[in-house]
């Protein structure tokens, strides 16, 4: 490698730390605002430079980071953000961004660090949809217990059949009308709409996922090994 560098993300700057190794010069400083569009700029400092490798935690923002330094000719590498902290050892002094580049710079260059697999940009992809699946169905699932609490606190008869996700919604409704209070019916009516809007959104992106999943050969094989 003839520059090896490190970088740290942050959402308004991005830090880096590297090195020219044959000459030993260094170069610090910030990419600010942290976007695409200036990050591409700065990487123009590279052009017809080769063997320039820089390190980053894998930690929001990186994608993007990755996506341009391949697409300059830059070799990315993904250190594990726990074990890049480990290996910072014990604190001797506040921990600020340019010591976080510095010591990826470091354990870059002593071929230390904790790398993570970068994926494809399909694999990417897939991921964020698997990502947005799981955010909608923890909220989901966030709403129908919030209806089970306001039913419990106002004394109502046991839900039983009467199911928040599953069951009859109609005999729910009818608890609802006839032993909550206004405040607790707007509640329920207001979570079970928003429930509606959030299961359209689960199924669609369900049918989508698994439309997909029938032609990777590493999902097919997961399906049939994990059930559900």
């Amino acid at each position: 490698m003839s520059i090896v560098g490190g970088l740290d993300i942050h959402r308004k700057q991005l830090t880096f730390d590297y090195v020219e190794v044959e000459t030993g010069r260094l170069e610090r400083g910030r990419i600010a605002p942290a976007d695409r569009e200036h990050l591409v700029g700065w990487l123009r400092r590279f052009d017809g430079v080769s063997g320039v490798a820089f390190a980053m935690e894998g930690c929001t923002g990186w994608r993007y980071v990755a996506e341009e330094m391949r697409a300059a000719g830059l070799q990315p590498h993904l250190a594990e953000p726990a074990d890049t902290s480990a290996l910072r050892g014990p604190k001797r002094r506040a921990k600020t961004d340019k010591a976080d580049a510095q010591l990826l710079r470091e354990l870059l260059a002593a071929g230390r660090v904790p790398e993570c697999y970068i994926p494809p940009p399909q694999v990417l992809e897939w991921r964020a949809l698997l990502e947005l699946y799981h955010d909608l169905r923890m909220e989901h699932t966030g709403w129908a217990q919030r209806i089970h609490a306001t039913c419990f606190h106002q004394g109502t008869t046991a839900l039983g059949e009467a199911g928040v996700i599953r069951g009859s919604h109609e005999r729910l409704r009818r608890i609802v009308a006839d032993q909550l209070s206004v405040a607790g019916r707007l509640q329920v009516n207001t979570a079970l709409a928003i429930m509606d809007t959030l299961a359209v959104h689960l199924d669609r992106l369900r049918r989508g996922l698994l439309a997909s999943a029938r032609h990777i050969k590493g999902a097919r094989a997961l399906m049939a090994d994990i059930y559900g």
